[in-house]
């Protein structure tokens, strides 16, 4: 996996980081950590944006 971002609309319902919190923080808004391994969380990155309820989490494969 080459790249993950959080669009504009997000809700901050903190499912992102309750299914991958080593890649992912929810705070007043959701963001991607820095240093994360997209490779190694690829699995559940996809899940994540998958249950995403507003769809604005992108990845790059």
């Amino acid at each position: 996996m080459k790249k993950v971002s959080i669009q504009p609309g997000c809700i901050s319902c903190g499912s992102c980081q309750f299914i991958c919190p080593l890649v992912f923080e929810v705070t007043d808004h959701s963001r991607v950590l820095s240093g994360a391994d997209l490779s190694m969380n690829a699995e559940k990155i996809k899940e994540a944006a998958l249950k995403c309820p507003v769809k604005v989490i992108i990845y790059e494969e």
